[in-house]
């Protein structure tokens, strides 16, 4: 029965129409992603895998401990960029040529622009720009400064222990961090919330009919009420359901990021994610964050295509099972700007926060449960877990009391 389920939806020309449909976008999402650019030392452009070995090389001899010396040494190469005939001129290709010195330690040096911005809120390109080697020991303890200045001059939006955990969580980081190249996990964070949010649209719009369809044909009236079609039939449509919402999500998105690593590079997953979110409040490594969105992104695909699955059951809609994932993850998208404490809070444990983990790593999105302070992340996890397991005995038992009339 579970493979006659699985054939019913893919009958369907629109079932065939959509998984062509997500190849395609699959593949255009994991081409840019792999789209990385290279000027070389005639202020050319240079693009595909020289470009990337090119890149990876120059990079590759700036890794290793960010200390007081290695800070040091790029702020001093990048004031003998900035000071450069090259960088001066007004010649394009020339500026082109200056910018081929700076890539090496570009990472570095969009660090430098954060630790000593003016306020914990701005990001100047050219602030690294200001700085001497007499600079470099106030780096980290910079971090820490800016975020105290920001709570107090924000004190109303944070409680007090809120305020105390994002200051440990700051001098909780490991120091000094460690660098390296990162393009491959860079590229990764910024494309995965594309491919997960596509990944699960089309997997909830191919299960949003799975109980549905025995509605529209009329069949549903003697499916449903006799005791087979109310126990294995019901058991093969949600294993079909499971099973589609695996499969969907999982090869493509192992696909997307197994071809992006391979294509760019998986060096640097033991750095901190602070080199993708400066701000971040996690002490995480790349790779547990690229861990943390997949998974995350699993979950909310799955959460989603049974919450698809149970309104079609309900409703005998299929039409209103395909469209409501739409509406959850892009409505609060919406309601963001001028919005009270308690429906941020709301908004910030809403299922499509699981597709998009990079930005929960970035933003200080808090939870207060008496004296307990924790982010966002954890809870997402926890809830939408118990949210899911709770979807499998709902949908038998909207089928357990069906008789035949």
């Amino acid at each position: 029965m579970l493979r006659y389920e699985l054939c019913k939806l893919f009958a369907r020309p629109s079932g065939k129409a959509a998984l062509l449909l997500l190849a395609v976008l699959v593949a255009v999402s994991t081409f840019f992603a792999c789209h990385v650019r290279y000027t070389d030392e005639e202020g050319q452009t240079q693009y595909g895998l020289s470009a990337v070995r090119q890149l990876r090389a120059d990079q590759k001899a700036w890794a290793g401990p960010l200390d007081e010396a290695q800070l040091r040494r790029a702020i001093q190469a990048n004031l003998d960029v900035r000071t450069s005939p090259d960088a001066q001129s007004e010649d394009v290709v020339r500026q082109d040529m200056a910018f081929h010195r700076q890539q090496a330690f570009e990472a570095i040096r969009d660090l430098l622009n954060s630790a000593y911005s003016e306020d914990f809120q701005a990001f100047d390109y050219f602030t690294a720009d200001t700085l001497t080697p007499e600079d470099a020991p106030d780096f980290y303890a910079n971090r820490v400064r800016l975020l105290q200045q920001w709570l107090e001059d924000n004190a109303f939006a944070f409680s007090q222990a809120e305020q105390n955990y994002l200051v440990q969580q700051y001098q909780a980081l490991e120091t000094p961090m460690y660098v390296d190249y990162t393009t491959g996990w860079q590229q990764f964070y910024e494309f995965s919330p594309t491919v997960i949010i596509i990944l699960c649209l089309f997997a909830c719009f191919l299960v949003s009919g799975i109980f549905s369809q025995e509605g529209q044909w009329k069949t549903d009236a003697i499916f449903f009420t006799t005791f087979h079609g109310r126990g294995r039939g019901v058991s093969a449509k949600v294993g079909a359901g499971l099973l589609l919402l695996t499969v969907l999500y999982w090869v493509p998105f192992l696909l997307f990021g197994g071809i992006t690593l391979a294509f760019l590079g998986a060096d640097g997953a033991g750095c901190p994610v602070q080199l993708y979110a400066w701000k971040s409040l996690y002490n995480l490594t790349l790779g547990q964050g690229a861990l943390l969105i997949a998974l995350g992104g699993y979950l909310g695909t799955l959460f989603l295509g049974l919450l698809s699955m149970w309104v079609s059951a309900k409703s005998g809609s299929t039409v209103l099972a395909a469209v409501l994932p739409f509406a959850v993850i892009f409505l609060p998208a919406l309601m963001l700007g001028d919005i009270n404490t308690l429906l941020s809070n709301i908004l910030g444990l809403l299922p499509d926060k699981l597709l998009q983990i990079n930005r929960d790593l970035a933003y200080f999105d808090l939870y207060q449960l008496g004296d307990s302070v924790m982010g966002a992340i954890p809870i997402l996890l926890v809830l939408y877990t118990v949210l899911t397991l709770l979807f499998i005995p709902l949908l038998y038992k909207t089928y357990q009391h069906k008789q035949l009339k």
